[in-house]
């Protein structure tokens, strides 16, 4: 068996997004992080046309975590496509765990950046960090607008099925002033 039918095979035990919801979500990332202004070498992160996402994940584009593991044993993908202030932020397929699908988020990457309040560079990290903040909220939202499968989504499923589900093994009140206690 070849390298490419392997991870095609591995690609089964877990659920990445099809192609062309990779490609909207990293065009819509695209979009808000350089508007008009994308830089050439950034479409190497838009997949392309037929290709095998999971070849295309586990090829140089992506970092993985763990960063050596065979394609079912990553738990999350990382394209570090930046935005127009700051080279690191990432747009990262994770997978939650116990489970096989994968979903968008943003990782603004600088939350271990620090500068001592007062010190010439507090003020300017602190406006880099408002920025990266807003613009991962712009994403977000345009990714949930446009129906793709991001965290934020997942954990609201998540809380409204254990909702459900509490609200299933919640045996009923009577309505309030029908029901009389009997002697």
């Amino acid at each position: 068996m070849n390298e490419k039918s392997k991870m095609t095979e591995a690609s089964t035990k877990i659920k990445l997004p099809p192609h062309a919801e990779i490609r909207q979500a990293v065009q819509l990332y695209l979009d808000f992080a350089f508007g008009r202004h994308v830089p050439e070498q950034a479409g190497r992160f838009l997949p392309g046309d037929g290709c095998d996402v999971g070849a295309w994940l586990m090829g140089d584009v992506a970092e993985r975590d763990p960063a050596n593991a065979p394609i079912d044993a990553v738990r999350s993908f990382a394209l570090r496509i930046g935005n127009s202030l700051y080279p690191n932020m990432k747009l990262r397929l994770s997978r939650p765990p116990r489970d096989k699908v994968f979903l968008f988020s943003v990782d603004s990457h600088d939350a271990f950046l620090h500068a001592e309040p007062g010190s010439p560079d507090c003020a300017p990290l602190e406006e880099l960090k408002r920025h990266n903040a807003a613009l991962t909220g712009r994403i977000l939202s345009a990714w949930d607008m446009a129906g793709l499968p991001t965290e934020r989504n997942y954990l609201r499923q998540k809380v409204q099925q254990a909702r459900l589900k509490d609200d299933e093994t919640i045996p009923p009140r009577p309505p309030t002033g029908e029901a009389k206690p009997t002697r």
